[in-house]
């Protein structure tokens, strides 16, 4: 084969190659940018809200008087503006009788320590059930500037949550939706463009299970002590013997008599006995030793079956009716630079989008591809002249 045929196959490769990487990069872009195809909510439509809210890794199962159980709340933002909100999560049992005083909420946003939720101004009740700020709560009663988040175009936000129910709470079905109080900024000025909106994804909420706890008792051999000492015993004798041996010590003073018993039975247990004599001689004798059941309870187990699977929500959690707090132009410039410091941050250090990798890949490879293409040219135009 001709070195000239070699070059132009090698340039038609390459350049092909380009293509199939461009192309490759458009789609991981179309990807990244577009949001899941799902029914919105009757809520949403009226909302008028762009914001996608979801919550993931929802136990299946929580323990009344428990440890507290962890999962994932995203706030995405697929629109073509900046939208500001405050984070809520609404907690609902289907009897309707879950309240603020039942469950204890923590969160984390990116880089923070865990903090502590508080039950939303009128929300201890609301359609029955919690709503929950992940914020906090200002003297005066409303909802501080501090608690007001900003989520940029084309970004998203994940919270941790976790969350914990006192053994007192109602027992049975019950469900977490997530919800934002939020307003779309304007593109010049990035002040809220109106008052805001409530938007509940009821469809994206996880049901789950409050159970009982089912304690264990495992019994643990403690031997006691049954000798009767004398009165007015004069020493201090310390006998160490076995549950099979017989003492017989004589004292005619007030004295302390320590004894360490070794007994062997279902399990081995060793315990010391102090006992103050108050008679000239023990009683003679074997001392017994009576093995007394100590229940120590385990870790909380779930009664029944538990696959951790997230599970949907088999009745109706409403948009919340409380009054919404307000968004304030403060919240909304503190909220607005930390979320394009967040972004800044992220884009230095690549953000986990790997399109600009292969954009570069694939132009490094179409200049090749180009460049081979113009060196046949100009070597058969030399070899022509």
């Amino acid at each position: 084969m001709s070195i000239r045929r070699t070059l132009a196959l090698a340039g038609a490769a390459a350049l092909a190659s380009s293509m199939v990487l461009a192309g490759a990069q458009g789609a991981a872009a179309v990807g990244a940018t577009a949001s899941p195809s799902t029914a919105p909510s009757q809520a949403d439509k009226a909302a008028a809200q762009t914001l996608d809210l979801s919550v993931h890794g929802v136990p299946d199962t929580f323990i009344a008087g428990g440890e507290a159980r962890e999962f994932t709340y995203k706030i995405n933002n697929p629109s073509k503006h900046d939208d500001a909100f405050y984070p809520l999560l609404k907690f609902k049992n289907k009897a309707a009788s879950l309240k603020g005083k039942d469950l204890k909420v923590e969160y984390q946003l990116p880089g923070e320590k865990w903090q502590t939720g508080v039950v939303a101004p009128g929300g201890d009740g609301d359609d029955g059930g919690v709503l929950t700020l992940l914020g906090s709560i200002g003297p005066d009663g409303n909802v501080t500037d501090d608690s007001l988040l900003v989520v940029n175009r084309g970004k998203s936000l994940t919270i941790k949550v976790r969350v914990s129910f006192t053994a007192d709470a109602p027992l049975g079905k019950a469900g977490v939706v997530p919800v934002v109080y939020a307003a779309e900024l304007d593109d010049n000025t990035h002040l809220p463009v109106n008052n805001g909106t409530f938007s509940c994804e009821g469809i994206r909420g996880a049901g789950f299970t409050i159970k009982k706890a089912s304690p264990t008792t495992s019994p643990t051999a403690s031997p006691t002590h049954t000798g009767k000492p004398s009165p007015t015993a004069t020493t201090s004798p310390t006998a160490t013997h076995s549950p099979t041996a017989t003492a017989s010590p004589t004292a005619t003073a007030t004295s302390t008599a320590t004894a360490t018993a070794t007994s062997t039975s279902t399990a081995t247990a060793t315990a010391t006995a102090t006992a103050t004599a108050t008679a000239p001689a023990p009683t003679t004798g074997a001392p017994t030793a009576s093995p007394t059941a100590s229940a120590s309870t385990a870790a909380p187990a779930p009664s029944g079956s538990s696959t951790d699977a997230q599970q949907p929500i088999d009745f109706p959690v409403t948009v919340p009716t409380v009054t919404p707090p307000k968004i304030t132009q403060a919240g909304v410039t503190k909220a607005k630079a930390a979320a394009d410091n967040t972004d800044k941050a992220l884009a230095a250090t690549g953000g986990g989008d790997h399109t600009t990798a292969i954009a570069a890949t694939g132009g490094a490879v179409l200049v090749a591809g180009v460049g081979t293409l113009v060196v046949l040219r100009r070597r058969k135009s030399a070899q022509q002249g």
